[in-house]
């Protein structure tokens, strides 16, 4: 997979070959209410100085989760890494994961790992 991140108005270089994320589900038999975990977990480029970097979720459509990051500007200076964790009902919950930072569409996931 690859992916080409802008760095914003005031620069032309692109950065590909980000490869690093991934979502998993963990199996949890203890919880009746639900199958188990949901996470997703990645890396990326933004100017947000806060240790952690917020994830919200903005919604979810038939079997896609929509994540959003905060927007970045054109001085993006440091690598971040993502964490997102929500329990799910049933394994089919989500087969695709989007992930934004702003409203740039950053990534798609549909290839879903399960551990049990």
């Amino acid at each position: 997979m690859e992916l080409k991140v802008y760095l914003g108005p005031m620069s032309n270089q692109l950065l590909t070959d980000i490869d690093l994320w991934e979502i998993w589900v963990e199996f949890d038999p203890s919880d009746p209410k639900h199958f188990g975990t949901l996470y997703v977990h990645g890396e990326v480029l933004t100017d947000y100085k806060h240790p952690r970097l917020p994830v919200k979720k903005i919604g979810s459509q038939l079997s896609k989760l929509i994540l959003q990051l905060p927007s970045r500007s054109h001085s993006v200076n440091r690598t971040k890494e993502v964490l997102y964790s929500e329990p799910i009902r049933n394994l089919n919950q989500y087969t695709c994961v989007e992930v934004y930072v702003g409203n740039e569409l950053i990534i798609s996931l549909n290839e879903l790992e399960i551990l049990i």
